[in-house]
């Protein structure tokens, strides 16, 4: 079996924007709604990222193209991503 890490920044970014993605989602929240029962503290803090996820996509769509690009670029270069 070959060993190898395909942990690209594509890759990462790309799970992580499905992972948050997922969680704004019906089936999302469904599995949200299952998982307060069984451990409210933990529902809690989804519920907690869930609404932390649509301040952020609130306030990113109120930015232009040129400054998105441009947090983008510093956001990539602070995890030194940058090329």
């Amino acid at each position: 079996m070959p060993k190898y890490k395909n942990n690209t920044p594509l890759v990462v970014e790309s799970f992580l924007e499905k992972m948050f993605g997922a969680l704004a989602t019906a089936k999302g929240k469904a599995l949200t709604k299952i998982i307060s029962k069984q451990d409210p503290e933990m529902g809690k803090l989804l519920n907690r990222g869930t609404d932390l996820i649509k301040q952020a996509e609130k306030r990113l769509s109120k930015l232009s193209p040129e400054e998105k690009k441009k947090r983008y670029q510093q956001q990539m270069k602070a995890l030194g991503w940058d090329k």
